[in-house]
């Protein structure tokens, strides 16, 4: 059966020789193994790996420029430009990503060059490494592809102005909120995620249809509660908390968001995953009761202690410790209770309950007991 296991890498002085063999797979692997270079080994490995980068063949090509990025030589420019010039579109793309490896003094141009290229997957990753290395020289190239024929390219255009911090009075801002009204729905989400970061208002609408896209959800709900209590959000958010048909990781997140907006059908939806009967997402509903110290959810950590259903027991100290710490007596009780066990669960709350000192009182705490 050992024809099923994948092959073992080449050994250093196999990959060296192997720069030159027949099959295109052994040159790969001979590139992959060749971006694990010692110190003493390199100046072997980045001649090698440079002739790899003219392979006849564009996978090899790819894996040359991925370790050409691993190892990060400056020696490596010239290939590298060379590379974003490519006739294969995942080439060039690794080769913008090696160039960007390089130190920002030296692949500052290539990237800003490689902004302006006729391929949009190149302008696709050149502009978000520009905003990265080069942040100085980047703005008006952001405000230029946020207009690009290429709507993956506008989003990230708008990934790099998040990363130029433009989110505030400027012309940059400016084509921001034009973006959330772009004809691209990946455009839209990605402006509203950003300006909802910044607690901008306007994102409001491009928010609440990032909520509906399952593959943005989860980032929509985590930037929601910066906006703060706008009606239409919290009643999107809310929607999802109490859905019966949507994942139960995607209510549990969404009664995390409007906990965090101190709308009490989070805490409410938030039990109803801890006591419910399937138990994914349970996991999940206790380490949020520890991180929003929501002493109301105590008693559900505590019943959990004498019967986890599906939950490590060491997750639920983890979060009854946050509670106790914040001086909750029911809290320290579930802890208290469970310093006896043998496991991992009983060690931790062991050196935690020695830690927390007498009893606090919490002014105007209501009990949970």
């Amino acid at each position: 059966m050992s024809w099923l296991l994948p092959p073992l890498p080449p050994t250093w002085d196999a990959a060296l020789r192997d720069v030159r063999a027949q099959h295109a797979a052994a040159r790969i692997a001979a590139a992959q193994r060749l971006s694990q270079a010692t110190d003493e080994q390199r100046l072997l490995a980045l001649p090698a790996l440079l002739a790899l980068a003219k392979d006849r063949d564009a996978r090899v090509r790819a894996a040359a420029f991925e370790s050409l990025a691993e190892l990060a030589e400056a020696s490596a420019l010239p290939a590298c430009v060379a590379g974003t010039q490519d006739d294969d579109p995942l080439v060039r793309e690794l080769a913008v990503i090696a160039l960007s490896h390089l130190p920002p003094e030296l692949c500052a141009p290539a990237l800003l060059d490689a902004t302006a290229s006729p391929h949009p997957e190149l302008r696709f990753q050149a502009v978000l490494l520009a905003a990265e290395h080069c942040p100085q020289d980047a703005e008006p190239i952001v405000r230029r592809l946020l207009q690009d024929a290429d709507s993956r390219v506008r989003a990230s255009a708008v990934r790099a102005a998040g990363v130029l911090g433009a989110t505030r009075a400027s012309a940059l801002a400016r084509a921001l909120g034009d973006a959330l009204t772009d004809s691209a729905r990946q455009v839209r989400a990605e402006a509203a995620l950003l300006l909802t970061a910044a607690g901008d208002a306007r994102a409001s609408a491009g928010l609440v249809e990032a909520l509906q896209d399952p593959e943005l959800c989860a980032a929509a709900l985590d930037a929601a509660p910066e906006l703060g209590a706008q009606p239409e959000v919290v009643a999107a958010v809310a929607a999802l908390a109490q859905s019966f048909l949507r994942p139960r990781i995607v209510k549990a997140a969404a009664a995390r968001a409007l906990a965090r907006m101190g709308d009490p059908r989070g805490p409410t939806a938030l039990r109803e995953v801890l006591t419910g009967l399937r138990g994914d997402a349970r996991s999940y509903a206790v380490e949020v009761v520890g991180e929003l110290g929501l002493a109301e959810l105590t008693p559900e950590l505590v019943a959990l202690t004498r019967r986890p259903r599906g939950v490590d027991r060491l997750v639920i100290a983890q979060s009854l410790a946050s509670l106790a710490e914040l001086g909750h007596p029911a809290a320290r009780t579930g802890l208290a209770a469970m310093v006896s066990r043998g496991d991992a669960a009983g060690a931790f709350c062991r050196d935690h309950f020695a830690s927390l000192g007498p009893p606090k009182i919490v002014p105007n705490a209501k009990s949970v007991d």
